[in-house]
């Protein structure tokens, strides 16, 4: 009896500590999801919407896979990546930047960026600056710019086609500014725009990263169709998603160490829980 029961107590503690499968949440009314992020302040899920040829939306999404208001911010042109700092949540829309608050919805204020192409991505540092990718166009290499805590606009980061068509940005714990794009290389630079050391991927197309507080990233791959995990002191890279079609903007909820993968085509959020740290 009592080995029976010492069996049945290790069988316990490894169930306890099973990671949970990924859940998909699909055919919830999102239509073109196209990044996803973790809004700490009120434990839930904002998920932007391309939505095609017509306006394009934010959702709130709760972090047990409810609608909570479909259509929260509308009237959108096509916003590819969303940012929530502060008391402010940031939209890549078109040329333009929108600031909202980050409670409500309101309109808060929006900055033009001249010149851009197709915004993209944007992350926002502890300062206040905002950093967003340009993807630019097929005949337009793309760029980065930063915006000021003021609205003034910068190209940050100038367009030509070593920029590999940027699309995820995120600033990491340490101020550095990471990006990637079309090829397999992550790119570190210094708040003065200097590059500073590259890492390469085993797949490309890179989408959403996202810096951890740790040090390390949570990077998506279009072409590999899975999101790695790239570690803090020694650079591992691990996959901790996989088999996605088209993994996008990426987010974190850190209370739950849970992943957030928005799929375009498929309009639908996978939730993946990862391994205890």
């Amino acid at each position: 009896m009592r080995g029976l029961l010492i069996i049945t107590t290790l069988l316990g503690a490894v169930a306890a500590t099973a990671q949970t499968p990924p859940r998909t949440l699909s055919d919830i009314g999102l239509v073109g999801s196209e990044c996803a992020r973790y809004d700490a302040a009120t434990d839930r899920y904002v998920v932007s919407n391309i939505n095609g040829a017509a306006p394009g939306f934010v959702s709130v999404v709760t972090p047990d896979g409810q609608v909570e208001k479909l259509h929260w911010i509308d009237g959108l042109i096509d916003p590819f990546g969303i940012f929530v700092a502060g008391e402010r949540l940031y939209a890549a829309d078109g040329d333009t930047v929108r600031i909202y608050d980050r409670r409500t919805g309101a309109p808060a204020s929006s900055v033009v960026v001249p010149g851009a192409q197709r915004l993209n991505d944007l992350a926002v540092s502890k300062d206040g600056t905002i950093y967003v990718t340009d993807s630019g166009k097929a005949d337009q290499p793309g760029a980065i710019y930063r915006i000021s805590r003021n609205g003034k606009v910068v190209q940050w980061a100038p367009r030509n086609d070593a920029m590999e068509r940027p699309n995820g940005i995120a600033v990491t714990s340490d101020g550095m500014i990471v990006h990637g794009g079309r090829g397999v290389n992550l790119v570190f630079r210094n708040a003065a725009g200097k590059i500073v050391r590259e890492r390469s991927l085993p797949a490309g197309r890179i989408d959403g990263i996202v810096a951890m507080d740790d040090g390390g990233l949570l990077v998506a791959s279009q072409d590999g169709h899975v999101v790695y995990h790239v570690g803090a002191n020694n650079g591992a890279i691990t996959v901790v998603a996989k088999d996605i079609e088209v993994p996008a903007a990426i987010g974190y909820d850190s209370k739950r160490h849970r992943l957030i993968v928005p799929q375009i085509r498929a309009a639908s959020l996978t939730l993946v829980d990862l391994p205890p740290r």
